[in-house]
């Protein structure tokens, strides 16, 4: 489904992704690990086609996409939610937006019921809402633009834990009715446990080491040791 292949990239002369390379299967849940600086943030604007890649290229479907290509079939969740809609528009708008032609309110109320809120809270602003809650507004934006891929780019990292299991929980049913492809971005191995099939890390721009097989004691310098 989603190939990235020998992705460089660089900000004048500091190299922020190296030679990074991985097959991302269709309905697969995969972490990226790294502490701050490692480059996943970074990788995953690049497979979100919302940044350019110095060098290299990633297919979606067997196709090439770049930063020039809109393509609502990946998006992106952020860990600060409320930095990641219009803070003047409702809701409701929102959540339009995501529709682009469709604009289809039955459509919008049942995606909301899928994610847990009110439809109450259509006309509220999201000032007016709790961390969780506008999160949830951020993953039904996703969904109602119709994403086969959704990336959480430490999407769950600023939230309390028992939010972050309702989330997780959440995900779990979403994935199995939608028939979703999740990219987590993240620095919390206990979270990429509860959710992944698999996990990459990264360290100094590389991907440097696969986990595939959490059943036993994970040994791993970087797990254990590097990223905090």
């Amino acid at each position: 489904m989603l190939q990235v292949e020998h992705i460089y990239k660089r900000y004048g002369k500091q190299s922020v992704l190296e030679d990074c390379h991985l097959t991302i299967q269709s309905g697969e849940i995969i972490g990226i690990m790294g502490k701050s600086g490692s480059g996943k943030s970074t990788l995953a604007k690049i497979i979100a086609g919302v940044e350019q890649a110095t060098s290299g290229q990633v297919f979606y479907d067997g196709r090439a996409y770049s930063i020039h290509q809109n393509l609502p079939s990946i998006q992106l969740v952020f860990q600060d939610a409320y930095q990641a809609v219009h803070s003047k528009w409702t809701i409701e708008k929102i959540l339009q937006e995501a529709q682009r032609k469709e604009k289809n309110k039955d459509v919008i109320q049942r995606v909301l019921e899928d994610v847990e809120l009110d439809k109450t809270c259509l006309k509220k602003y999201p000032y007016q809402l709790s961390g969780g809650q506008l999160q949830r507004v951020c993953i039904a934006r996703a969904l109602l633009a119709k994403a086969k891929v959704i990336i959480f780019d430490e999407a769950l990292s600023g939230l309390d834990p028992l939010i972050q299991g309702k989330i997780i929980r959440l995900l779990h049913g979403l994935k199995q009715k939608y028939q979703q492809t999740y990219i987590f971005i993240a620095h919390d191995f206990t979270l990429c446990y509860a959710l992944c099939h698999r996990v990459l890390v990264m360290d100094k721009g590389k991907i440097v080491e696969e986990i595939t097989d959490f059943t036993l004691p994970i040994h791993s310098q970087y797990i254990n040791t590097y990223i905090p």
